[in-house]
């Protein structure tokens, strides 16, 4: 009678089907471990996004105190402009006329004098003015006219008249003369709105 004996080709199937089995416990612990690693990396990007955006958050939280202080800033600024702009229109306004006396007053010529000043109306180029006055001589009014226009101040002379005026108590006989002219805006100079009258 042959016996053959399986017992050695039994252990070996079994010991391949445990290396299998090893291989494959292996194989998905590695599988498991690399899930895990992933996870902890993802959990710590996680982690690192929410820091940031804390930290984001407490900046923009500081960053619009200072957003609200720059804008309180600029609304003061711009009042400030305002009623520095109506400051200084006003200033202009009050120094126009000595200034246009001042001036008108230099070019005139000794035994002449003025009776009227005042605004006609006001242009871009500058301020329509209308005078009135006397002098001893009709030469005089015609040198008084020329020194106006050689001023850089004065443009657009327009001679109204010039008559003899009726005579004094003292039995003098004078000239008068009315005469209007554009008194030019100079820089810085605002918008004169008023008149006045010297007699």
């Amino acid at each position: 009678m042959i016996e053959i004996n399986l017992i050695p080709q039994k252990l070996k199937k079994q010991k391949q089907v445990q290396f299998v089995f090893m291989a494959g416990a292996a194989g998905a612990g590695m599988i498991i471990a690399a899930m895990i690693a992933v996870l902890f990396l993802q959990y710590r990007q996680i982690a690192e996004i929410d820091s940031r955006i804390k930290r984001i958050d407490a900046e923009s939280g500081s960053l619009k105190d200072k957003i609200d202080e720059v804008k309180q800033f600029r609304a003061k600024d711009d009042t400030f402009a305002r009623k520095k702009g109506i400051v200084d229109k006003l200033l202009a306004v009050q120094a126009f006329w000595p200034e246009l006396l001042d001036r008108v007053g230099s070019m005139l010529l000794p035994d002449m004098w003025l009776t009227e000043l005042n605004q006609v109306s006001e242009k871009d180029t500058g301020v329509e003015i209308h005078i009135e006055g006397e002098a001893m001589t009709k030469v005089m009014i015609a040198d008084f006219i020329k020194r106006l226009n050689e001023s850089p101040y004065v443009a657009d002379i327009k001679t109204a008249s010039i008559s003899d005026a009726p005579q004094s108590d003292k039995g003098m006989t004078f000239a008068s003369f009315s005469i209007n002219f554009t008194y030019k805006k100079t820089d810085g100079r605002a918008a004169v709105n008023s008149s006045a009258a010297a007699k």
